[in-house]
C-alpha cells in the first residue's frame, strides 16, 4: 500500500522481497555507524520485515517501520514511526541507502510525513533521537523544524522535538 507520495517518493509497507536490499545497506558501515540495529543477518532482517508488512501509518500502532521507494519501486530506505502514548510522542527515524544519500531524499519524506503526522494527531510531539556525531541528521532535522531539546546521556543522544500543536 502506498501511504504518502512526494515528487520522487514513496512511502509503502515493507514488503517480504525487501530483505536483500534492507541487508544490503544494513551491513555497510557508513550507513549503519549511527543506527543501534541489534542482528543484522538476513534471517533477522526478514523476520523484521515480516512483522511490519502490514504496518498501517498514522495508526497508534506502537512501533511502525515502512520503506522509502522511488516510482518505480525501488527501496532506497525505511521510516521508523514509533508512537509513545505514555510520553505523548512519535518518535521518527530514517535511514537512507548510501547509494541514494545526499539527493534530498530524507528531506523530501520526512517532510511529508512530519506533514501529515501533525495533520492527524496534532497533540503529539514529534520527536528525533539523533547521535551526537551524525552532523548530516543534525542539519536534516533542524531544517525540518526540529529544536534541540536536551542531549540524553542515557541514550547517546540529542533529542530534537517540533512541540505539540497549542
Amino acid at each position: 500500500m502506498i501511504f504518502l507520495r512526494t515528487d520522487r517518493l514513496q512511502l509503502t509497507n515493507l514488503r517480504r522481497g525487501d530483505g536483500p536490499a534492507v541487508h544490503r545497506y544494513r551491513t555497510d558501515p557508513d550507513c549503519a555507524r549511527y543506527q543501534r540495529w541489534n542482528d543484522i543477518t538476513p534471517e533477522a532482517i526478514d523476520a523484521y520485515i515480516a512483522r511490519h508488512t502490514l504496518d498501517v501509518f498514522l495508526s497508534r500502532a506502537e512501533e511502525q517501520h515502512y520503506a522509502i521507494r522511488t516510482p518505480d519501486g525501488t527501496l532506497i530506505g525505511e521510516l521508523a514511526y514509533f508512537d509513545n502514548p505514555k510520553d505523548r510522542c512519535i518518535t521518527l527515524g530514517v535511514t537512507i541507502a548510501p547509494a541514494h544519500q545526499r539527493q534530498g531524499y530524507a528531506y523530501e519524506i520526512l517532510a511529508a510525513v512530519v506533514h501529515a503526522t501533525r495533520a492527524k494527531h496534532p497533540a503529539l510531539d514529534l520527536v528525533a533521537l539523533i547521535d551526537r556525531e551524525n552532523e548530516p541528521s543534525l542539519r536534516l532535522f533542524q531544517k525540518l523544524g526540529f529544536t534541540e531539546e536536551c542531549y540524553a546521556d542515557s541514550i547517546g543522544s540529542y533529542v530534537y522535538v517540533i512541540p505539540a500543536a497549542q
